[in-house]
């Protein structure tokens, strides 16, 4: 059984997932692509304006908007059905599925030399993992 603090931490992240991908749906158009901007200035370090942002990714930044929303919710959908039914031992599957996007994502970033998407990438795997770690949904039902 999950305590309180940590099941409001979960689906709190699954929010924030979710806000990432308005956000970055709302690249779409040039008047709500500021915070889009931003994170590609930042990936792209140094902070300094000269971002990797242009125009031919304004299709594909959107999208992934869209995506991350669709991800988001489906998580939030599971986390809630895992933490009413943990019998269903829903929350390794779930772990598995997003230390899968952590290392294809961010192997990618460093590839193409974006760490500081990786190193993003990496902070919100911690926002996950704190609460499922510190709950210990993972164990084993017979071990917790």
């Amino acid at each position: 059984m999950m305590a309180s603090l940590w099941r409001r931490w979960v689906i709190g992240w699954c929010y924030l997932v979710l806000a990432l991908g308005l956000v970055f749906t709302g690249s779409a158009w040039p008047q709500t692509d500021a915070a889009v901007r931003l994170f590609y200035d930042v990936i792209y370090w140094p902070l300094d304006g000269q971002s990797g942002w242009h125009e031919s990714l304004r299709l594909t930044a959107a999208i992934l908007g869209a995506v991350m929303m669709g991800w988001a919710l489906t998580l939030l959908t599971l986390v809630q059905t895992a933490l009413k039914h943990p019998q269903l031992s829903l929350w390794r599957p779930m772990t598995g599925a997003i230390l899968v996007w952590w290392v294809v994502d961010s192997s990618i970033s460093v590839a193409l030399n974006t760490p500081g998407n990786a190193l993003s990438n990496t902070g919100f795997l911690l926002l996950y993992l704190i609460p499922v770690l510190a709950s210990g949904v993972l164990k084993k039902p017979n071990q917790a």
